[in-house]
Parts: structure tokens; C-alpha cells; sequence
């Protein structure tokens, strides 16, 4: 007679617990099946659940019917697939709540200088615009353009820039025309660049930085900065916050093919991931 108590995961693959010290691998096995309900459209039937969880389908299936009683996942009547549940809709939600810019992509910011040896910033859009609220400094001589509360200007820096491209024009229009208007909010970082500017050239410059998803400056608002920008989108794909890495000219390379800037791609791309987006 087989022991009632000796272990085994009733799927013929051994006698493995379903415990041990890194953590309860039922909880493991279960996350594996609802993350292959993420990102789906149609709801997906028993076979490709099992596929995309790495598994048999009869192990699948206990977990799933287990995860319909419960609210993490349903059953479409007409198709027999299976989706996310209510309870799995309600911890999302809550879980989206929670998330923060600043919180998130902090640490980010640190692990960038420390890996391509150059200032980091993290602006986000407050009352007035574009405002840097973190930076990561290097310990070199060179003097940025502001500190945590600097405004930047929308046309003239990559930050700006960023905002200008992927905020609703509703918003941001009104930023702009003071700009293209040589009025300037009292706190923000000087700019004399954008009277130059028509309309047209505005319309061209973001229609550029969205198909980059990355800006860039050089000397623009200080003489010798140099700085390339990417976004970090929340869940809902609107622009949450943007990275900026900054330095001396002849030490950074702001090429938009180059190391500094893919790397500055990846990074706020993961940052995106962990606020929701994609």
C-alpha cells in the first residue's frame, strides 16, 4: 500500500515535495499557469495553458478549476477557455495603485551612474512642467543644470523634449506657446533657443523624438552638457517619468546607436515593465 502522507505531486513525475527551502513550489507551479493567462486576448484553451506553463494539461486543469473557485481565473462559456479572473483583475488594480516613479525607478538610477559613470536624473511632470525630482551624481567636477525641483524647458532640453512628445497636447500646449513666446515660468532652467522656433519645427522635433522614444541635447542649455533622455511609461502607456543621463562634452556619447543610449533604452524599458506597461 502507498502512504497517504508520502509525498508526491499526483502528475507521475516523481516524489518531489511540495516544499522545500527556496519556497513552496505548488505556489511556483501555480504562478507559472497565471502568468500564461497574462497578456492574452481570446481566452486560451486547457492544451495551450499547459504548453505555456510547461506542463501536462491534466495538472493544468486541477489548477485552474482550483483557480476559478477562487476568482483568479474564469471560464468562457462559450468557448470552453480559460482567462483572468475578477480577484486576479482587483490584485492588479491594487498593485498599480501602489506603484510610484520615484519609488521605482530610483534604484535604477543609482545602477546606471555606477555603470556608465555619469550623472542620472529622474524628472516627472509637475505643476510647471518638467521637474527633476532625484538625481544620482558622479564625483567629478562637472556643475548640472539643476537640482531636485530644476523645471525644464519643454523645446530646449531632452527631458522636455520627452514630455512635449508623449504628454497630450491639451496639457502641454500651453507650456510651449510661453516658450515660443520667450516667456519662461520664474523657476525654470533659462532658455533663449525656442524664440528661434516655428510651429511646424516643434511638430517635427516630437514626431522625431517618438519614433527615437529618445532625446538628446548638447550644450544646449549649458554650455559643455550634454544629456540623452528616454521615457518610462505606467501601465496605461502614458509617459510617468523620463531618465536622463548627463555629462562633459568629449567624455559622454549621446549618439542615439550608441552604448550610453542603449543602455539608457534598456533600463527605462524595464523600469516601464515594473510600472505596468507592455
Amino acid at each position: 500500500m502507498t502512504d497517504a502522507k508520502s509525498p508526491g505531486n499526483g502528475d507521475g513525475s516523481g516524489g518531489a515535495s511540495d516544499e522545500d527551502a527556496g519556497g513552496v513550489q505548488a505556489v511556483d507551479t501555480a504562478v507559472r499557469v497565471l502568468s500564461a493567462l497574462i497578456d492574452t486576448g481570446a481566452p486560451l484553451m486547457l492544451k495551450t495553458v499547459a504548453e505555456r506553463a510547461e506542463m501536462q494539461p491534466p495538472k493544468a486543469h486541477r489548477y485552474l478549476v482550483s483557480f476559478c473557485r477562487g476568482g483568479l481565473a474564469e471560464r468562457d462559456s462559450a468557448s470552453g477557455g480559460y482567462r483572468l479572473g475578477p480577484l486576479a483583475v482587483r490584485i492588479g488594480l491594487a498593485a498599480l495603485r501602489r506603484l510610484n516613479v520615484v519609488q521605482v525607478a530610483s534604484p535604477t538610477l543609482g545602477e546606471m551612474r555606477d555603470e556608465l559613470g555619469f550623472t542620472v536624473g529622474l524628472a516627472v511632470w509637475g505643476s510647471a512642467g518638467p521637474t527633476y525630482v532625484r538625481f544620482e551624481e558622479t564625483n567629478d567636477a562637472l556643475v548640472i543644470s539643476g537640482r531636485p525641483g530644476s523645471v525644464m524647458p519643454m523645446l530646449t532640453s531632452s527631458t522636455g523634449q520627452l514630455f512635449g512628445a508623449y504628454m497630450p497636447a491639451s496639457v502641454t500646449a500651453p507650456f510651449i506657446e510661453r516658450e515660443l513666446a520667450g516667456v519662461q515660468h520664474p523657476g525654470a532652467i533659462p532658455n533663449k533657443i525656442a524664440r528661434t522656433m516655428s510651429k511646424a519645427d516643434v511638430r517635427a522635433l516630437f514626431e522625431a523624438v517618438r519614433k527615437r522614444k529618445l532625446a538628446r541635447i548638447e550644450g544646449d542649455l549649458n554650455p559643455g552638457l550634454h544629456g540623452i533622455s528616454a521615457p518610462v511609461f505606467d501601465h496605461a502607456g502614458a509617459v510617468a517619468g523620463v531618465i536622463t543621463v548627463m555629462g562633459p562634452a568629449g567624455r559622454i556619447d549621446t549618439r542615439f546607436d550608441g552604448p550610453v543610449a542603449k543602455a539608457l533604452a534598456a533600463r527605462a524599458e524595464d523600469v516601464s515593465r515594473r510600472m505596468g506597461w507592455g
